[in-house]
């Protein structure tokens, strides 16, 4: 086991924070549990049989709050942490997202090394935090959210960018991650839905995957580099599109239209944690869902690891939902369903009461069961093996030039071109001088998850400050025109109509819900983010009124969007000669979007949301039940909402993305026929017809002709991203086993014969589509 010296940070606050690392060193009758050629399983059930009571029920949960900050400046409350500690000790986190690491670490140094070397058995903590698109505290790497990285359709690059925020957190170490999120970004007025992929199953899938194999990659000693948590399961259709909002329950819904991605990933990554979600599911709260948890996802789905609840949730059981009498029903209640850890951020976790259960033989060995799962994955980390990390090498890791490398390439590709006149690509020649219009086009809008002060030039460069690197500062004006966060102060928006004319060319960025998990940025009037619905799809505030006014002017204006959200685009909106939607940033996505608009990168994103038509008509993912697209009656059957008259197929669909170039994908093929257990095989050849060079997604859909249950009207099943020079071609073949083309019925696995649909092309819209008719022979 790793001893370490203990310096006085823990005892002086943060004065001279420093951490000396010592040696390992081996006790003289050195138990088996410290025997790391044994397996996990083995040592996790030595150390076990070893703990009392009172060490088993501490494993159960942990001090993520560690450190506060005051002034500016990271705070360390001794006190407060050892109320915590005293109970809850099996894992630890960092505390304020605007810390920075170099200040972090020598702190929390400290802290793991008492743990080891000042407790009777020396179990060291779990390190875990929160990474979707970079470290949870500053100093390390932004990359942007996950909705835009999937934007990219490139695999290969994202899992650059997994291994260099799995490096960076490593470098930190951290142990266990709170990601991936394997939700389905289906309801437009999520707040969350920038933390998601998208809203296809498979394409989630694959993200998804890549993730988890990516950050669980084993070091040179055979550990785990950093363990993996999927959620939440299950997610993502709350009611009324609000966070914690119930969902219904259906077995073939939650098999089909939420499960996949969990089935995917359990099965070829082999995640080692879970996280439940907040909802209540066929009104079953998921923190006690025993049906869902034991039935469903360990009996259907196979899942093996550790099942952790949501922050706070199984409290939630008693204030909220009302189907706990007490602290101690549920956390009675919420062990039994099968979860294994619980998270308290706040350090007032409800398992801790679980110490009064000493006598009751029933939980006492589900404590024991839970324990086993979270020392088994200590052991498979190499908590008790491997040295603390040290200053020097997380200096060398973080922000490394090949991690701002990847960063700056997914930065290009997570960009998405909606609309273009002709306006672009710019010219300079052409160009002197521009504004940047909207509070959006001078921050960094990060997403919740990201350390990340929107409005700090340290974390990144705003469009604004990219564009004013690239023409000069007197060439790039900046007009705010109205607040970010909605209010009705339009005394703003005069200077920047006059602003858009004195420049003669306006670039307006608007967007939502800038800002952190930091208190000071969660109030009432935010418009996005992790418990911030959207009941109006529109622009927050008066951004609308702005773009508007703008436009009306006549001077020649590009809209950016700026959100982890979809918006609605009016018919006014469209007037912009050219839209873009940069999604949540990362620190490069402003020299990204100028490098675009001047036509040094050619824009390949594609989208993996369905941007909705009207404020009322969603469902809108391009995915839908036939049945789902059925409004009137006799003749009045056009439309499936008759004010406005829109239809559940969307113009602005999954999958769709322009480019400054041309691509043609001609002669597909596919087999008339294949045989039981067979593989469908669709091939093409894609050729950028145009004149720069660019990438292109060639997308596979499908569907059977007849299913036992309803099935969507396309279903995504394999994509591939091809780079192509002006004039070349490439043939590409896409594979899908017959066994795939399946779906579940009551829980069981059903794959039709007969004849199927295939649709190959650049987005799911049907003038982006080629059609092929296969036949799946007994």
């Amino acid at each position: 086991m790793v001893r370490i010296a203990v310096s006085a940070v823990l005892l002086a606050g943060l004065r001279g924070a420093t951490c000396a690392l010592g040696s390992v060193q081996t006790r003289e009758d050195s138990p088996a549990y410290l025997d790391s050629s044994l397996t996990a399983k083995e040592r996790a059930a030595d150390l076990l049989q070893r703990m009392t009571w009172e060490e088993k029920v501490g494993q159960l949960g942990g001090a993520r709050r560690t450190l506060g900050r005051t002034g500016g400046r990271a705070t360390f409350n001794k006190t407060a942490f050892d109320v915590t500690h005293k109970t809850q000790n099996g894992q630890i986190g960092f505390g304020s997202q605007y810390n920075y690491a170099k200040d972090v670490l020598p702190v929390v140094n400290d802290l793991r090394a008492e743990q080891i070397n000042s407790t009777r058995l020396g179990i060291p903590y779990m390190t875990i935090t929160d990474s979707i698109n970079s470290m949870w505290v500053s100093g390390g790497s932004l990359f942007p959210g996950a909705v835009s990285m999937a934007s990219s359709w490139n695999l290969d690059l994202y899992e650059q960018v997994v291994a260099a925020i799995r490096d960076e957190n490593h470098a930190l170490g951290v142990n266990w991650v709170l990601s991936p999120e394997l939700d389905v970004a289906y309801d437009p007025r999520n707040g969350r839905n920038g933390e998601m992929f998208g809203e296809d199953t498979y394409l989630i899938s694959e993200f998804g995957t890549r993730y988890v194999k990516t950050m669980q990659e084993k070091d040179e000693n055979g550990f785990v580099k950093i363990a993996t948590t999927i959620k939440h399961w299950v997610y993502g259709r709350g009611n009324g599109g609000v966070n914690r909002a119930s969902m219904e329950g259906g077995i073939n819904h939650i098999m089909n239209d939420l499960a996949p991605p969990y089935i995917k990933v359990i099965k070829e990554a082999k995640p080692l944690s879970l996280m439940v979600s907040y909802s209540s599911v066929d009104r079953v709260p998921m923190s006690i869902n025993k049906y869902m948890i034991q039935d469903v996802l360990r009996g259907i789905l196979g899942f093996k690891g550790l099942i952790m609840s949501d922050a706070n949730s199984i409290e939630y059981t008693v204030e909220e939902s009302k189907v706990s009498k007490s602290p101690e029903d549920a956390a009675q209640k919420a062990l039994r369903a099968g979860l294994e850890h619980e998270l308290s951020p706040g350090g007032n976790g409800l398992y801790t009461t679980l110490i009064n259960f000493v006598n009751n033989t029933e939980i006492a060995n589900l404590i024991d069961d839970s324990v086993s799962a979270l020392l088994e994955i200590k052991f498979a980390t190499g908590v008790f093996d491997n040295p603390l990390p040290s200053i020097e090498n997380m200096e060398s890791t973080l922000r490394n030039e090949r991690h701002l490398e990847v960063n700056r390439n997914i930065s290009r590709e997570s960009i998405v071109l909606l609309k273009n006149d002709g306006i672009l690509p710019l010219k300079k020649s052409n160009v002197s001088k521009v504004v940047v219009i909207g509070a959006y086009g001078d921050m960094v809008n990060a997403g919740m998850y990201a350390a990340c002060n929107a409005t700090d030039p340290a974390y990144g460069s705003s469009l604004r400050r990219s564009l004013a690197r690239e023409l000069g500062d007197a060439n790039v004006l900046y007009a705010q025109g109205v607040d970010a966060l909605p209010s009705n102060d339009s005394s703003r928006i005069g200077a920047a109509v006059t602003a858009a004319q004195e420049a003669g060319f306006a670039i307006v960025v608007l967007g939502s819900g800038y800002g952190t998990f930091d208190l000071s940025e969660m109030n009432n009037r935010r418009t996005d983010g992790e418990g911030f619905a959207h009941a109006d799809l529109g622009f927050p505030g008066l951004q609308q009124q702005l773009l508007d006014a703008v436009l009306d002017t006549g001077v020649p204006t590009i809209l950016v969007m700026s959100s982890g959200q979809t918006f609605v685009l009016n018919e006014s909106t469209m007037r912009s000669g050219a839209i873009i939607h940069s999604w949540l940033s990362g620190e490069f996505t402003g020299d990204a979007l100028v490098e675009i608009l001047f036509g040094d990168v050619n824009p390949s994103g594609k989208l993996t949301v369905t941007m909705p038509q009207a404020n009322g008509a969603f469902p809108v993912a391009y995915n839908y039940l036939a049945s789902d697209d059925q409004g009137g009656f006799g003749t009045a059957t056009l439309y499936d909402w008759q004010w406005p008259q829109v239809t559940r197929y969307a113009p602005l669909r999954f999958g769709f993305g322009l480019s400054y170039t041309t691509f043609e994908i001609s002669s597909p093929m596919a087999p008339h026929v294949v045989s039981c257990g067979g593989n469908v095989t669709v091939s093409a050849t894609v050729t950028n017809t145009g004149k720069v060079a660019g990438k292109e997604v060639v997308q596979l859909y499908y569907r059977p002709e007849h299913s036992v249950i309803e099935a969507p009207v396309m279903k995504l099943i394999r994509f591939i991203k091809v780079d192509l020079a002006p004039g070349e071609s490439k043939d590409i073949s896409l594979t899908v086993p017959h066994s795939e083309l399946g779906y579940y019925v009551n829980g069981e696995w059903n794959v039709d014969y007969g004849n199927y649909t295939f649709w190959i092309g650049s987005s799911s819209r049907t003038e982006d589509l080629q059609q092929l008719n296969v036949t799946l022979s007994q």
